[in-house]
């Protein structure tokens, strides 16, 4: 015979986890996911700036290099000694080179990075620059999209 009673008891001490439990979990872990992905997207985005940064510190110099023995700048990135090739380690940026606003090529230039894929099209840095003088620029965004400030953009997309 089936005793009845040991049954209940047997039913009543068996553990886990109920619906509500699970959903309540589930939840929470969403919630935590829609904060940290857009944030570690942001982050993957900022990362890939320095392989364009360091890769328009390279075109300056040679562009100095280049001026030393043409007495002018060049806007053809391909031109320069040592530099291979007119795209950022990844392919996501290109580098530029043009006259700078006040002058003419013969006289000064200005490095532009641009972003070529659509993630770093997204990035709160749009643009990077870079003089002949040294002097860093760019433009961005806020994080509502509205353009920034000289200033600002130049701390959003140099960090200084």
């Amino acid at each position: 015979m089936i005793d009845v009673a040991s049954r209940s008891v047997t039913i009543q001490h068996r553990r886990g986890f109920t619906l509500v439990e699970v959903m309540v979990t589930v939840a929470i872990l969403a919630i935590l996911s829609a904060i940290a992905y857009p944030l570690y997207e942001s982050q993957s985005r900022k990362g890939k700036r320095p392989a364009a940064m360091a890769l328009m510190e390279e075109v300056a110099q040679a562009e100095q290099r280049y001026f030393s023995h043409m007495n002018t700048f060049t806007t053809t990135v391909t031109d320069l000694p040592g530099i291979k090739s007119a795209t950022s380690a990844g392919g996501y940026y290109s580098i530029t080179v043009a006259p700078a606003a006040a002058g003419s090529i013969a006289s000064s230039f200005v490095v532009t990075a641009d972003p070529l894929t659509a993630d770093q099209k997204k990035d709160s840095c749009q643009k990077l620059t870079l003089s002949d003088r040294g002097v860093r620029g760019g433009s961005g965004v806020d994080s509502t999209g509205k353009p920034v400030s000289d200033s600002e953009a130049r701390v959003i997309c140099w960090g200084k």
